[in-house]
């Protein structure tokens, strides 16, 4: 198989796979032979979809061949990835280049694009000079915390970590005892906050069946929502994480309680219902970070993209949601309204005389004639088309 070389003026004779077998058996026997690096130069890493290792090579001098044809050096199996594609190599100062070989889908580092054929890149350190004019800083920086350099190839992630890079700080692990019973306190309180709530909202006189969700369902429910996101774990992290999860879940079931008791009482003493009309909003933001949080431990890799999406669909649902209550009640908000109120004695604002309260109720006879009338025009069409039926 014939190679074409490439012609270059900077740093040191490029090469193409091949080349270094050829001049191997060209060499004399008794010529003089370079000392070994006393170590490895860098490391080449081969991503799965998840962000895990797939294989690696240990890099003890350059150049190194990337294609799929098997005298490369790191040979991929990906149908869009040319047989000769790449070439790292080393360029000024002894510092890895990349030379993306003549193709038709070129390379991606970070977020730029790297077209085939082109013009050799220096893969410099993030703190350099030439790295902060590059479009690709960001993206460099940002792999995994580190200054490693992530590399796309077709649709397979590379990644380049140099013998000088910063590595990312040992992370706690995240099941241990103590977490255990810190999450086992919360769930509790939580558990006898829904039977406090619970009794409040019982009638006198109910039967012990009553008390069967409370006791029993909402625990099984929440075990049961945790089993189905430990196993998405265990299916993308091959991590049966349980008690992570039950840890997210129970401090979000746990926020939306205490924020949506804290709104409507802060409501009902303060007497402004711009509190009470919060709480909708409130506990739906909880509620995608909560789910944001069960994302995160199943998709590490993905957080931002996670974190976006959340964002969105929260613009979104909140979008719907006002747009329903302007067409179905006129409104922007709900109608208010509290099964539970504080004591008198604790409100923040004095109480009204009585001919104040009477000169305010008449002011909401003409809304509430109008809506009477809408509720009968409204059931008396429908009493029109059961008739014509």
């Amino acid at each position: 198989m014939s190679q074409t070389g490439y012609l270059d003026t900077e740093g040191p004779a490029p090469t193409v796979p091949g080349e270094d077998h050829a001049a191997a058996a060209e060499a004399p026997a008794d010529a003089p032979t370079e000392a070994a690096p006393s170590g490895p130069l860098a490391r080449i890493e081969v991503l799965d979809r998840d962000g895990r290792v797939r294989h690696a090579l240990s890099v003890a001098a350059w150049p190194v061949a990337i294609g799929r044809a098997i005298d490369n050096d790191i040979v991929l199996d990906d149908p869009h990835v040319a047989p000769y594609h790449a070439v790292i190599e080393a360029g000024r100062g002894g510092s890895p280049r990349l030379r993306v070989l003549p193709g038709r889908n070129g390379m991606r580092w970070g977020r730029r694009r790297l077209p085939a054929g082109g013009e050799p890149v220096a893969l410099d350190d993030p703190g350099t000079d030439a790295a902060r004019a590059s479009a690709a800083v960001a993206a460099v920086a940002a792999a995994a915390g580190t200054g490693a350099v992530e590399l796309t190839a077709g649709l397979t992630r590379l990644r380049l970590r140099r013998a000088g890079d910063a590595l990312e700080p040992e992370r706690d692990l995240a099941t241990t005892r103590s977490d255990h019973a810190g999450t086992l306190v919360l769930a509790l309180l939580l558990w006898l906050w829904v039977l406090a709530g619970h009794a409040i909202s019982l009638d006198p006189g109910s039967k012990a069946s009553d008390w069967l969700p409370p006791l029993v369902g909402a625990p099984l429910a929440l075990g049961a929502w945790c089993l189905l996101w430990a196993l998405a774990s265990k299916i993308f992290q091959h991590r049966f994480e349980f008690w992570p999860h039950v840890a997210v879940a129970v401090r979000g079931v746990l926020a939306v309680e205490v924020t949506s008791f804290a709104l409507v009482w802060l409501s009902g003493l303060s007497g402004w219902p711009g509190f009470a009309r919060l709480v909708t909003g409130a506990t739906a933001a909880i509620g995608v970070v909560t789910l944001w949080a069960h994302a995160r431990l199943v998709l590490p890799q993905q957080r931002r993209a996670l974190a976006y999406a959340a964002t969105a669909a929260y613009v979104a649902g909140a979008a719907i949601l006002l747009a329903l209550n302007q067409q179905r009640q006129e409104r922007w908000f709900a109608e208010l309204y509290a099964h539970t109120l504080p004591p008198p004695s604790l409100m923040w604002q004095r109480a009204v005389p009585r001919d104040a309260f009477v000169l305010r109720a008449e002011r909401l006879r003409p809304v509430l004639d109008k809506s009477v009338a809408e509720a009968a025009a409204e059931q008396k069409e429908k009493g029109d088309d059961a008739d014509e039926e």
